[in-house]
């Protein structure tokens, strides 16, 4: 995985001085004022260290070497160590669901921000590839629901057993932490209902990579950094230390339109 993550950020680094190194010098021949549109909303989907998630954006564009970029988007954050198996019941089913061992929560967090984007180079109005770089930061909302699993109690004669759905207590440790009493996990909205609230801090900064500068539709690539921070440690794991803040590093492909 760490090999692979290094791989990709030379790669897109390599991508970025290239790009860079090729249009620098026709950003003398723009007008600092020229603005082709005025506005643009895409969506986005994101793959980082830690999960994936998806985003809704909103640019208001002040000129061609600056922007006004607003952003709302919804994170799956795992823990770096958290990895899903098959129950050693369902081992030769293919569609079995999987578990989590040992995990005695799942987060997600909504994170709104605002921030600036700045032209690096540009390639031209009707073709090439323009790059940007950004910076952005806000409010991020933690959400820890209680995971499920689907806990073997008794075994019956044939093919029955006494499965119960149910999140970790005390009183189930020896069965929710035993593989042998696990028969998966359950829905994903199970004990949505007990879900708490995390407050927080966020801020990331980005290359952008936009194929479509001064075209109607947004087709751009977007790779960063970004840093979560909350008031206390996120209980994801029972069985691995837990952490206040994560660090990722992500790709986003984006879509969406200008006008």
């Amino acid at each position: 995985m760490k090999k692979a993550q290094a791989i990709l950020i030379t790669l897109l680094l390599t991508l970025a001085f290239h790009q860079i190194t090729l249009a620098q010098s026709s950003r003398a021949a723009l007008n600092y004022d020229d603005v082709v549109f005025n506005k643009e909303f895409a969506v986005g989907f994101k793959l980082h260290t830690n999960g994936f998630g998806l985003s809704a954006n909103y640019t208001k564009i002040h000129s061609i070497f600056k922007k006004t970029l607003y952003e709302f988007e919804i994170m799956d954050v795992r823990h770096p160590k958290e990895v899903r198996q098959q129950s050693i019941y369902s081992a030769s089913i293919p569609n079995a669901r999987r578990f989590a061992f040992g995990k005695e929560n799942t987060f997600l967090n909504l994170n709104a921000s605002i921030g600036r984007v700045k032209t690096i180079a540009d390639k031209g109005k009707k073709s090439g590839v323009a790059v940007y770089w950004m910076y952005m930061g806000g409010a991020s909302i933690g959400l820890v629901k209680p995971y499920h699993l689907d806990i073997i109690y008794e075994f019956f004669p044939g093919t029955n057993r006494d499965i119960r759905s149910e999140p970790y207590t005390e009183e189930n440790a020896n069965l929710f932490l035993d593989e042998r009493f696990i028969d998966g996990a359950s829905g994903f909205f199970t004990g949505i209902g007990k879900t708490k609230i995390q407050p927080g801090l966020q801020g990331k900064v980005a290359l952008v990579f936009d194929w479509a500068s001064y075209n109607e539709y947004v087709k751009a690539l977007e790779f960063g950094a970004m840093l979560n921070v909350y008031a206390k440690r996120i209980p994801i794991m029972l069985t691995e230390d837990n952490q206040l803040f994560f660090a990722n590093i992500y790709l986003k492909i984006m879509l969406g339109k200008r006008w």
